[in-house]
Order: structure tokens, then sequence, then C-alpha cells
């Protein structure tokens, strides 16, 4: 996504949109997000907040799509 986010935030905006155009829903916890695709697949975060000089990385357990 073009914004940057700590988990906090990510969970508090509850959308936010791809740098491809399409839809992330963000659900769960601060502690426990969760965010689902444009196709309605949900990953969870395995690990989040990995600040680098760009962005903050969240790694997730499953690849995103965009609707189509």
């Amino acid at each position: 996504v073009g914004q940057r986010y700590d988990a906090k935030g990510l969970v508090a905006a509850g959308q936010t949109t791809e740098l491809a155009g399409g839809n992330l829903t963000i659900g769960g916890t601060a502690d426990a997000p969760t965010i689902t695709d444009g196709q309605g697949n949900t990953a969870k975060v395995l690990c989040g907040n990995i600040p680098t000089s760009n962005a903050t990385v969240f790694v997730i357990d499953r690849v995103l799509m965009p609707k189509s």
C-alpha cells in the first residue's frame, strides 16, 4: 500500500488501497491483524511492525491478489 502503517494504525484504518488500485480490508486486532484481498482471501499477519528505511513490513501466511 502507498501509506506507512503500524499494526495499530492499519487495524484502525479498516481498509486501504493497494498500489494496483484494489482494496484491502483489515480486521482483527493490533496484536493479530487479518487482511482480506479483493477476491475474498484472508491472510493472517504472522509477524509485523518490522521497520525498514521506506516501509513497515508485515509477514503474512498467504498471497493476496487484486479483485481481477
